[in-house]
């Protein structure tokens, strides 16, 4: 009877034990879960990384491409900005959004996402009124869509900026076989542009290019041209959506004929590009045109190429791609 209360003993031990065991490990996995893993910093937001992004980090001054949704903790929608065509471009730290999502967007990276929790007295601009409730405590899952770098050099202060006019202004593209017997030709939309001017002359300008909004125009193939051209063979849009030229330098060689330095971004690679462009005035606004062409390949996109793969074949297409744009000022 002794032994058998003793092995009966050591069984209750034993699985009280296990039971302690496993409590310390649920409490260990709860306590690393991102339920609970909120940073506090000093003014009292709370913010998690639900996604890790890469490359630079976001400073104040900069200006930002981002997604936001926000929400009151009992769930129920604000606002978002999943529904727009564009992501949303803000100044951070220039008083554009509420106190919360400016702190909470320092230090991010592109493509990272992050949860924040915002308190009442971070809920507003500086200067007005609480955003949307005196007493709302708000719930924002913001994406970092992209950093609009401008080598960190804002315009000087003897240089005006002029804005462009989205729906005049239109950017036409044309790509050919390798033989250039045949091709496709579209458009693609600006998200935002600026040209910076000095004494009434273009001294340099960005401009941000909405690549999910790549159009075949020629007629047949659109569908399932747009959708090649939109993945990972071409652009890649979902991992990339914006391209970028950043104008460095304007040399005249008359009143209205240019030399343009400028560096493009496509699919996150930066390349040094030089074209000709005529810069006119017409009805007060600022009309720059220009047509040039860049390898696809330096930029990464190296999908049937002629000079990659050789030969003839008739799927093998040139490296050239061909740009058409007109840009005109507000």
């Amino acid at each position: 009877m002794k032994t058998k209360v003793r092995i009966q003993g050591y069984t209750s031990i034993n699985k009280i034990v296990k039971i302690y065991v496993i409590a310390l490990v649920s409490s260990s996995i709860f306590a690393c879960s991102p339920k609970t893993d909120f940073i506090t910093t000093d003014s009292g937001l709370r913010y998690k990384i639900i996604k890790n992004g890469n490359g630079p980090k976001v400073i104040s001054g900069q200006e930002v491409l981002i997604h936001e949704t926000t929400k009151y903790p009992n769930d129920s929608l604000v606002y978002t900005s999943r529904n727009r065509p564009n992501p949303l471009k803000i100044l951070v730290g220039g008083n554009q959004v509420i106190k919360g999502v400016d702190e909470g967007l320092l230090g991010m990276q592109k493509g990272e996402i992050r949860k924040l929790i915002v308190p009442p007295a971070l809920s507003k601009r500086t200067g007005n009124i609480t955003f949307p409730h005196p007493d709302s405590i708000l719930h924002y899952d913001i994406e970092l869509i992209d950093i609009v770098d401008k080598n960190k050099v804002l315009p000087k202060s003897d240089t005006s900026v002029l804005k462009i006019d989205l729906e005049a202004s239109t950017l036409r593209w044309e790509g050919f076989n390798k033989l250039h017997t045949g091709g496709h030709y579209g458009t693609v939309k600006f998200y935002s542009g600026e040209f910076y001017q000095k004494k009434e002359k273009v001294v340099g300008g960005e401009f941000i290019v909405n690549m999910e909004t790549i159009a075949n125009i020629d007629g047949g193939y659109n569908e399932g041209l747009v959708d090649h051209l939109k993945n990972e063979d071409f652009f890649d849009t979902n991992k990339y959506p914006i391209a970028r030229l950043y104008i460095q330098n304007v040399s005249y060689k008359n009143e209205s004929d240019a030399i343009i330095k400028a560096d493009l971004m496509i699919k996150d690679i930066t390349q040094p590009i030089e074209f000709d462009a005529t810069i006119s005035e017409v009805e007060g606004k600022i009309q720059f045109q220009t047509k040039f062409s860049i390898d696809r390949t330096i930029w990464g996109i190296t999908h049937a190429s002629g000079s990659i793969f050789g030969g003839v074949a008739d799927n093998l297409l040139s490296d050239e791609v061909q740009f058409e744009v007109t840009i005109l000022t507000e």
